[in-house]
């Protein structure tokens, strides 16, 4: 497969649960879980992902699919109760999902430095700014 699809091929390799920590100047300290699992015979890795702390608990729930769009490029569709509706984030660069839906200029970074291992992080800006890190989670694989 192409480097474009590495960052699906290896979710859908290594599906089950994934725990870790994060911070962020938006997020702050959180504890991160998400579960990967694989849908259409590993053509679609389903991501369903939260952020919890000890002052507010349950602080931010997502569900997305990443999947090969009709373009040839992977698109990260979102859902949270943060987005208006499913929001589709495109592939720009591998790893890079970058969205212009929306009031706010966002980009989500999904990595797989190591099978076993994602890296997970939003990037926006409040202005018209480039976007930058708010919040990332480094997660491992625990089940």
């Amino acid at each position: 497969m192409p480097a474009e699809t590495d960052v699906l091929r290896c979710l859908t390799a290594t599906t089950g649960v994934y725990r870790g920590r994060g911070d962020g100047p938006e997020s702050g300290p959180f504890l991160a879980r998400m579960a990967v699992s694989t849908s259409l015979n590993g053509r679609a890795a389903i991501l369903d992902y939260e952020a919890t702390n000890d002052r507010d608990g349950l602080r931010h729930v997502e569900h997305s699919v990443l999947v090969l769009g009709g373009g040839g490029r992977l698109e990260l569709h979102v859902a949270s109760l943060e987005l208006p509706g499913m929001v589709r984030f495109t592939q720009q660069t591998p790893g890079h999902f970058t969205a212009y839906e929306g009031p706010l200029v966002a980009r989500i970074v999904l990595r797989t430095p190591r099978p076993g291992e994602i890296s997970y992080a939003w990037w926006w800006s409040r202005d018209e700014g480039e976007p930058r890190e708010q919040s990332r989670a480094d997660l491992r694989r625990s089940g």
